[in-house]
């Protein structure tokens, strides 16, 4: 038997040999609080000698004999990535879900069934890479779900993009318009129902895909797919995946809406017990029941968080790729034309109101402005330092790509610049929030979110009557407390953010662990010496952000 070399890609994109352990275990990143729990989450064990076999099968119609090389890609949060290299110097693309990706069988399941129906010539004929093999059940000659697929063609548009030099602005224009065209492509296929999509033969319960807007199928092709449950791990996480929940398929937004804060109240009533919220009490227990209470509230604002109808309507269930940063889009830097475009793991069909957004690679600091006027450079710009200038050009540069993809998509796609001019954050948030609000401790911010639909109801529904919520003195005077108190959280947490790059989940590059531990243990000691008192200080020393948790 021929030895198989087993390496890993560095951060710096080398590459070095590592331990076959090394294939399970995620090495890439370590935490600055609840490591162990984080890393034991992203640890996934399987029989590698049966997933090299199915790779070897499946480039054997290749002429491959024999896999000479596993490589373990970059990892990111959720799944674990292989190239498999052949004795004909084909490459098998290999990957496997995480726990945390979301719930077992429907992850994989949906993923593969969307990923084939986005790349269908007669449906959105969206260039993915091709499927070669794959399992949606745990208890295979692998011992977990897979996707096996040819190597993606080209390279991620991220080793060019920030490089103006090597990435001229009428090649940039022609990657947007790539871009919009398939946006348009995605709006103009609605569907009648919110859920995921599926394989009718992997999930035969679900309801038959009826779609409109322009978008023809044949019945034949259509027939194939089912519409079932929600992917979202805010459905699935934790205890919620043994429970019986109504994750869809819903009927409408206003059932899809609704349907979130239903699952959530079902959860808390079987599962909440009281905790301690240090940022807002260092003795009072948060109790299940206000959750409860919030959710009651939730439920009677819905009717304020769906946008009026309009023309292009908004509210008709859309699918929509969930990430489109810069490595999930590859392209070929000859022809400048985008070959494939990746992750679309958790794709759901939901209303266009809550799915629309400008995509990750665009979103320029400033809020989001309508007027199309090309940018110039501050009056002052002579003036500037040469780094000034540099500075000022690249803001300005990247500010013109953001004009440049609103004026192509108002002209090519009308249906979601019409979502984008009627997009409120105020409108969305408490969606976004109210699934995970009591596990991650963000009660608080839904709160705030609740208080600005009140605050806004009028506006929202001028014809609905007085807001039925209310928040009164003895809830205000909590929240006036725990606001302070977060207010010192998220300094901490921007700080960190914009001088180190630390994300608040703590999570950095295994390479500068010890350095972030460091300064971080620097920053608190200056966090805590600015307390008044010893009282003061013992709430400092709770509040601190980077700790483990109890339930780590």
């Amino acid at each position: 038997m021929s030895t198989i070399d087993i390496r890993a890609v560095r951060e710096d994109g080398t590459v070095e040999d590592i331990p076959e352990e090394d294939l399970y275990r995620h090495t890439r990143h370590r935490w600055l609080y609840n490591e162990a729990r984080n890393l034991s989450q992203r640890y996934l064990k399987f029989n590698l000698q049966g997933l090299i076999q199915v790779a070897v099968e499946e480039a054997s119609r290749e002429g491959a004999q024999h896999c000479t090389e596993v490589l373990k890609c970059k990892e990111g949060m959720n799944n674990r990535a292989y190239l498999f290299k052949m004795d004909n110097d084909s490459v098998v693309f290999a990957k496997l879900p995480n726990s945390i990706a979301g719930p077992p069988f429907y992850t994989t399941a949906s993923e593969v069934a969307t990923r084939t129906f986005a790349s269908l010539a007669e449906v959105l004929d969206i260039p993915t890479p091709r499927i070669l093999a794959w399992s949606a059940q745990k208890a295979n000659p692998v011992g977990a779900e897979y996707i096996l697929e040819e190597r993606a063609s080209g390279q991620p548009l991220g080793a060019l993009w920030q490089d103006w030099n090597k990435l001229p602005l009428v090649n940039r224009f022609g990657i947007i318009r790539q871009l919009v065209n398939m946006e348009r492509k995605l709006a103009e296929t609605t569907f009648q129902h919110c859920g995921s999509i599926y394989f009718k033969e992997d999930f035969p319960q679900g309801d038959d895909m009826k779609l409109s807007g322009t978008c023809t199928i044949s019945p034949s092709t259509l027939g194939r797919y089912a519409l079932g449950p929600m992917v979202g791990i805010d459905f699935w996480q934790g205890p919620k995946a043994s429970m019986d929940l109504d994750r869809g398929p819903f009927n409408g937004p206003l059932e899809f809406l609704k349907g979130k804060a239903v699952s959530e109240m079902k959860f808390i009533q079987a599962h909440g017990r009281p905790w301690l919220n240090i940022a807002r009490s260092l003795t009072e227990l948060e109790r299940p029941e206000e959750m409860v209470e919030l959710l009651t509230k939730y439920l009677q604002l819905v009717p304020a968080m769906i946008p009026p109808s309009t023309t292009d309507d908004l509210h008709s269930s859309t699918l929509w790729h969930p990430d489109l940063h810069l490595d999930n889009l590859l392209f070929d830097n000859r022809t400048m034309k985008v070959t494939s475009v990746i992750d679309w793991q958790s794709t759901t069909a939901a209303p266009f109101f809550l799915q629309c957004g400008v995509p990750k690679l665009l979103v320029h600091p400033e809020p989001l402005s309508f007027d199309l006027t090309i940018p110039k450079r501050p009056e002052n710009y002579m003036d500037l330092t040469q780094e000034e200038k540099e500075e000022a050009d690249y803001r300005r540069g990247n500010e013109h790509l953001l004009k440049y993809y609103l004026r192509i998509t108002k002209r090519d796609n009308p249906r979601h610049w019409t979502a984008l001019q009627f997009h409120n954050e105020i409108r969305v948030q408490p969606a976004r929030l109210v699934q995970h609000a009591w596990e991650q401790n963000i009660i608080f911010f839904l709160k705030v979110a609740l208080m600005k639909i009140v605050n806004r109801w009028e506006h929202f529904c001028p014809d609905a009557g007085p807001c039925p919520v209310n928040f009164n003195e003895v809830e205000q005077g909590t929240f006036d407390f725990e606001a302070e108190n977060r207010e010192a959280i998220g300094f901490v947490l921007s700080l960190l953010q914009e001088k180190y790059g630390l994300h608040p989940e703590g999570n950095v590059v295994s390479a500068r662990y010890d350095e972030m531990q460091m300064e971080l243990m620097r920053l608190k000691t200056g966090f805590l010496s600015g307390a008044a008192d010893e009282d003061e200080r013992l709430l400092a020393d709770k509040l601190w952000p980077y700790q483990d948790t109890m339930e780590s």
